[in-house]
């Protein structure tokens, strides 16, 4: 899918400092870990054999990575705005099952069950405002604001089998997947500390939390509800100007 760098407008020091040795402006590049505890689970039917052929699936996507890009600009004293956006992608498998009709008698289904690959992709806008103390070469921020999501899901929509004479059991072969997608918002708060090592570079730590909740559809009988973002620990490069 698409690649995103996530843009974190971090304020100054007070307006007077951040004119100073680091100046008004500061760029980040940050990478990390997300966690999260979300579990999508899905709950449809399909037609097997002139029945109704029930299908579970669970989807974990509470670890994923996610990377970010950004730039800071002070506005009166300790305070500024921010604008952010954050990438983050998890793959895992999902478990899939099923109850599959036996082709000869009515009410006798068959259970069968196994995994799908699945991926969550979530591209994330996070409007800030920013409070931002200074120590030295120490600088620490936090931050806080909405947050507006744009994800895509792999889905389960269906599962094929194989079964032989006298068909009283059945195998699970594959699951049917498609990516569905939709937008959210949501909130966000955070946390910064920026090592100025040098005058216009230095090194930060990030940790950020993010959350939305959503439906993801493939059909109106075929639906998902989870929660976007998580937490996001990581760090990165800092460029001040």
């Amino acid at each position: 899918m698409h690649s995103c760098m996530l843009v974190f407008l971090f304020p100054s020091l007070a307006a007077a400092q951040s004119a100073g040795s680091n100046g008004r402006f500061r760029i980040s590049l940050n990478g990390g870990e997300q966690i999260s505890g979300d579990v999508i689970t899905q709950s449809f039917t399909v037609q097997k054999n002139l029945e109704a052929a029930p299908i579970t699936v669970d989807v974990d996507n509470k670890r994923g990575q996610w990377f970010d890009g950004g730039i800071v600009a002070g506005v009166k004293g300790r305070l500024g705005v921010g604008v952010a956006v954050s990438y983050a992608w998890h793959d895992t498998n999902a478990g899939v099952a099923a109850s599959i009709a036996h082709p000869f008698f009515f009410n006798q289904p068959r259970p069968i069950a196994g995994t799908a690959g699945t991926t969550r992709t979530e591209t994330a806008v996070h409007v800030d405002a920013v409070y931002f103390l200074r120590r030295g070469t120490l600088d620490v921020s936090v931050s806080g604001g909405p947050s507006f999501f744009s994800a895509r899901q792999t889905l389960v929509t269906d599962v094929t089998y194989t079964d032989a004479y006298p068909f009283d059991t059945a195998t699970f072969a594959s699951a049917s997947t498609t990516r569905s997608s939709t937008t959210a918002a949501g909130f966000n708060v955070g946390a910064e500390a920026t090592w100025m090592r040098w005058r216009r570079v230095g090194v930060g730590g990030l940790v950020r939390f993010a959350r939305a909740s959503t439906t993801f559809s493939v059909a109106s009988n075929n639906t998902a509800t989870g929660d976007l973002g998580g937490l996001q620990v990581g760090g990165g490069l800092r460029f001040a100007f």
